[in-house]
């Protein structure tokens, strides 16, 4: 007997609504990490992480076809009461092909008969409450009438069975710190003849006698198991739930979404069957108009498409419509991550909105649901450090020439520290007199949605004024523009007052964990409890403040990657200062940053120009700011210097069975196969010589923006690659799976459209980067798909609405008609062909550009 098999059991396509928990269905057709309970990796509540009301074995789905052929439609094992000894005609299957492309997996069970099952969750580009939905849709066909029964465990320990028509309902009495508590669960069909039963475990001989012969299980004999089956070609089976105990340790309850519209899982399953038709519709317009692109290969799509499952697997939605998104997803349901050899760890405790990481992920957001890209814009403000925060008298201290004060002050008056007015007014004082105030830095992530982790990282300012900037242009959201405008501005001003040189941002110590790791480790013989202390005593600031989100990779004075980000943050609030009309600008110190760090080829890692140390590596991540100047539909650098970079970036960084490697030298030299030579005395940190998809993915959609499109083409060959083995095609790796910095991957769908948006001006650019394409559309007020056919171009509304002022194209077109009717127009050539029209494009119409 010869077997072929390869392992793609790594992950699957979740099912589930975002912030509702989910499960997967897997390549092997079960059902994998049910967290819809509030549960396991879900859950913030460390007694909840390890925790698992429903596992792969608990549920499964057998056919019976007009033959009286079984088939329990997993690729498994003989299990759920069958064995090849007692009941060995309900078999498992054959051969499963599975086609995984969120939101919707596909999957043929192949044998002497074939199945075919079709399984989602709504998912609806800018419909908030439609995929946001607590359920999972089975649909389930064959060549001619089977009998199908679902079978599900129960998740309550000593829970009840509510047997109906056509559904089955869970539920069970637990405490109210239970995460189930309130709570239930429903398995409703749609089918011909639909039966109902429960059992105490699964079907034993007889009851398998039973379905054989009828296709039906009548026996009620307990509440553990309960079975739900129907008769026909096609049958539906709607999952649904309702757990609102979303409780977090300190009691405090961030519930669900969903509960603004249901009371309990029936009042989901009777939505989801009633609108089955608009849902189904709607999430496969979205899954075909991504997937069924023209004019590149499938498998882009395919790669691009695979990061959707993040919005699933790591997203919280509370009943008030708090938006919260995991930074990594700690998989405590897979035992290569608890092992002997454990795969990847990630965040033990909440770690949401990370800011830094959002910087490559939040167009994604912005374009598929654009009212969570503002919540995370206005949820971030709001914890701003400011004077009103505890944080900030910390923070101020911290700061060496706070701290010298304070301390002469001290000495003066030792009741200070313990009068906490006096203390508040004292560094107020302080401040006012040296300058140096903290207030305006920015949290780097949420750890509940009233709670931040730290203020330690200086680019988080200039990334959330970039965020901030993005969201409202692209959205034409002028109050959140106007609204948020002094939180940004403060932004900027406070690395200006406390973290600058020569206008340029600057890391000073202590910075990077390496760095922090190493002091550590030389004083660990020290008095118990003082190598602790080290930090702030060998550093320069008391606390942390000069960190990145290259963390563990320790970056000094001037850096290339931080640099340019602040500069375009510069550069996008001076815009918005003029849109707003606020008599201010900030200088933009270009020429500064080029002297520095500019070495003819890319831009050096970091120089310090107090100290005169250097580091020559590439950083794969150097001209992220530029990219969200193209994404802005503005320009920092000369055009020269940016391909230049980027073709140093593919010499440099790219490597092949790798990919695209966060740092590299140009002599090709590896820090981690010989002795790494660091002007800081430093080991080889894994952050520098590795690869992140989500770094990637942004690499790859510069590089396309520019029409690099061969070496974007490769950079996202190798991440296809890489994660197609091992089945972690969905779920990239980082600090922990899932993680956010991949959503990066929908940026590549505007690099090959040469798409950029501006709403405040209705403003549409065209730039494309092949001259064949048709592929979804995605922005923030509308989705469709584009066609574009050399210089003719087509945009087909499917839902929303596009205002469409002026066109900025490579062409000057002939002719422009909506819905066929010719469309008047007016052609400005500038730096560009600019086209003025006055389009107002709703779901439906077809926009053509000739």
């Amino acid at each position: 007997m010869k077997y072929t098999y390869s392992y793609t059991l790594g992950s699957g396509v979740p099912l589930g609504g975002i912030g509702t928990g989910s499960f997967d269905i897997r390549a092997d057709g079960r059902l994998y990490e049910w967290t819809i309970f509030n549960n396991g990796s879900y859950a913030e509540r460390q007694d909840l992480r390890y925790t698992y009301y429903l596992n792969e074995l608990d549920s499964f789905i057998v056919v019976r076809n007009n033959e009286g052929k079984a088939r329990i439609l997993q690729s498994f094992d003989y299990y759920y009461g069958a064995s090849p000894y007692n009941v060995p005609w309900l078999k498992p299957i054959k051969e499963i092909e599975y086609i995984g492309e969120p939101p919707i997996a596909y999957l043929t069970f192949k044998d002497s008969f074939n199945v075919k099952m079709k399984a989602f969750s709504p998912f609806i580009p800018h419909d908030i409450k439609n995929s946001s939905l607590p359920t999972a849709i089975l649909k389930i066909s064959t060549d001619e009438p089977s009998d199908f029964i679902f079978g599900i465990k129960n998740p309550f320990e000593n829970g009840k069975i509510e047997t109906k028509d056509d559904m089955i309902i869970f539920s069970g009495n637990t405490s109210d710190r239970d995460p189930r508590y309130n709570g239930n669960l429903c398995v409703k069909i749609i089918g011909e003849k639909p039966f109902t039963s429960k059992l105490t475990s699964f079907p034993n001989l007889k009851e398998w006698s039973e379905f054989r012969q009828t296709g039906k299980i009548t026996a009620k004999s307990g509440d553990n198991i309960g079975l739900i089956g129907a008769r026909g070609k096609e049958v539906t089976i709607i999952i649904s739930w309702y757990f609102p105990n979303h409780l977090l340790e300190n009691g405090k309850k961030v519930g669900h979404y969903y509960e603004n519209f249901f009371s309990n899982c029936v009042d989901v399953a009777d939505y989801v069957s009633l609108n089955l038709n608009y849902l189904e519709t709607k999430t496969t317009q979205f899954h075909d108009l991504l997937y069924f692109s023209q004019g590149i290969e499938n498998w882009i799509s395919d790669l691009v498409g695979s990061q959707l499952s993040t919005l699933i697997k790591s997203t919280w939605l509370g009943k008030d419509g708090f938006f919260g998104i995991w930074e990594g997803y700690f998989n405590t349901a897979d035992v290569r991550k608890n092992g002997q050899y454990p795969y990847t760890g990630g965040p033990l405790f909440t770690a949401l909105n990370t800011i830094d990481v959002l910087l490559n992920s939040m167009y994604s957001i912005l374009v598929l649901f654009p009212e969570f890209a503002k919540n995370i814009i206005k949820n971030t403000a709001s914890n701003i450090l400011d004077e009103n925060k505890l944080d900030y008298i910390i923070y101020a201290l911290a700061i060496n020439e706070n701290r010298q004060k304070y301390l002469e002050k001290i000495s003066k008056d030792p009741s200070i520290p313990t009068n906490f007015e006096k203390l508040l007014n004292t560094v107020k004082e302080i401040v006012k007199e040296t300058g140096k105030d903290p207030r305006g830095r920015v949290p780097h992530l949420i750890m509940d949605n009233s709670k931040v982790d730290s203020y330690d990282r200086n680019d988080l300012n200039p990334e959330f004024v970039l965020l901030w900037y993005l969201t409202s242009k692209m959205t034409g959201d002028k109050e959140l523009l106007a609204s948020i405008y002094d939180k940004a501005k403060e932004a900027i001003d406070s690395i200006l007052r406390t973290h600058s040189y020569e206008g340029l941002m600057y890391n000073r110590l202590p910075v990077g964990v390496d760095w922090m790791r190493v002091l550590r480790q030389e004083f660990k013989d020290s008095i118990r409890g003082v190598s602790n202390s080290i930090l702030p005593i060998l550093g320069y600031d008391m606390l942390t403040m000069s960190m990145q989100t290259y963390d563990d990779w320790t970056m000094l004075g001037i850096t290339s990657f931080e640099s340019l980000i602040w500069l375009a943050s510069l550069q996008a609030i001076n815009e918005a200062s003029f849109k707003l009309k606020k008599d201010y600008k900030y200088d933009i110190p270009l020429q500064t940053f080029i002297k520095y760090l500019w070495n003819g080829e890319y831009f050096d890692l970091w120089y310090d120009p107090i100290s005169g140390y250097r580091d020559k590596a590439s950083n794969a991540s150097q001209l992220i700011g530029e990219w969200y100047m193209t994404l802005l539909d503005m320009n920092l650098l000369d055009k020269e210097i940016v391909r230049k970079t980027l073709k140093s970036i593919m010499n440099y960084n790219f490597k092949e069975e790798e990919g695209v490697v966060n740092g590299a030298y140009p002599d090709g030299y590896r820090p981690f196969e010989s002795n790494y030579e660091n002007p800081l005395n430093l080991p080889a940190s894994i952050q520098l010589d590795t690869p992140w998809s989500g770094v990637e993915f942004y690499v790859a959609s510069h590089l396309i923006y520019e029409k690099m499109v061969n070496e974007g083409v490769r950079v996202l060959k190798e991440i296809y690659d890489k994660y197609t083995v091992a089945g972690d095609f969905w779920n990239h790796l980082e600090y922990g799976g899932h993680y956010l910095r991949a959503l990066s991957a929908i940026t590549i769908i505007p690099a090959f459209e040469g798409l950029v948006y501006d709403a405040f001006s209705n403003s549409l650019s065209i730039d494309p980067a092949v001259n064949e394409l048709t592929w979804i559309l995605l922005l923030p007020s509308a989705w469709g798909k584009i066609s574009i056919n050399g210089s003719n171009i087509t945009i087909t509304v499917v839902s929303g609405n596009l205002k469409l002022n002026v066109l900025k194209l490579k062409h000057k077109p002939t002719g422009i008609k909506l819905n066929g009717v010719n469309v008047e127009f007016k052609v400005e050539e500038n730096d560009r062909i600019q086209v003025l029209v006055n389009l107002d494009l709703k779901e439906g119409d077809v926009l053509e550009i000739i």
